[in-house]
């Protein structure tokens, strides 16, 4: 999915757009690969931005994806190929990965609140959640009320999810990457990965995504 001009220009309203939706329901190789470095949790009553990381923090090969929660080709990959990266490269200890929010709408941006509010470590099987259901609540009248039942099965509570919905520490941080990802590693489309320094645009499959990886571990294995 592409993030169009109009996409920019409607992001730039998403402080005020997500915020309202609470009341009324009640890489370039020339620039560095980004980097991963995990920030820490906090109690729910301060909740802060964190970082989605799974895998070994010691691992040699670092993946990290630039998705949009609205985004189908996201949503694709994550039913299709994720699960396979997971078990054979993230839980195997070969690679660490790391999500990072591109939201391209309200919708996408209200989700990625969210998801960075849930407790625990829980956000990132609240991510998965919401892209495995993304056909049924992106389609509903008021694909909020979806998304803030996923969010209470996540395991907060009506108010926390309101409270994260204004949270614009949260917001202004998501916004910060999602500006970092297009200025200085030229993410143009969702889904977007950096294999270490390797771009990768679109949804490849798993296969494609696995030689890439097999290689950046080749090479690491070399120095």
């Amino acid at each position: 999915m592409k993030f169009s001009q109009l996409a920019t220009m409607a992001i730039v309203g998403l402080a005020v757009s997500v915020a309202a939706l609470s009341g009324a329901s009640a890489q370039d190789k020339s620039k560095p690969a980004p980097s991963a470095t995990p920030a820490a949790a906090t109690p729910a009553s301060t909740v802060q931005y964190k970082e989605f990381v799974l895998g070994d923090p010691k691992a040699t090969v670092t993946v990290i994806e630039y998705a949009s929660l609205t985004c189908s080709h996201c949503a694709n990959f994550h039913k299709t190929a994720y699960g396979e990266l997971k078990k054979n490269y993230i839980d195997t200890g070969k690679i660490r990965f790391v999500f990072r929010d591109f939201p391209l709408d309200t919708w996408a941006m209200a989700g990625a609140l969210l998801a960075r509010c849930a407790p625990g470590d829980r956000g990132s099987k609240l991510i998965d959640l919401i892209f495995k259901n993304q056909d049924t609540w992106i389609r509903s009248e008021k694909p909020i009320e979806p998304l803030r039942g996923y969010a209470q099965l996540a395991g907060m509570s009506a108010t926390e999810v309101d409270a994260c919905l204004q949270n614009n520490d949260i917001l202004k941080t998501i916004r910060e990457v999602q500006n970092t990802a297009t200025n200085l590693y030229k993410v143009q489309s969702t889904p977007t990965f950096f294999v270490e320094d390797e771009k990768v645009e679109g949804d490849r499959g798993y296969e494609y995504m696995a030689k890439v990886i097999d290689q950046k571990l080749k090479d690491k294995a070399k120095k």
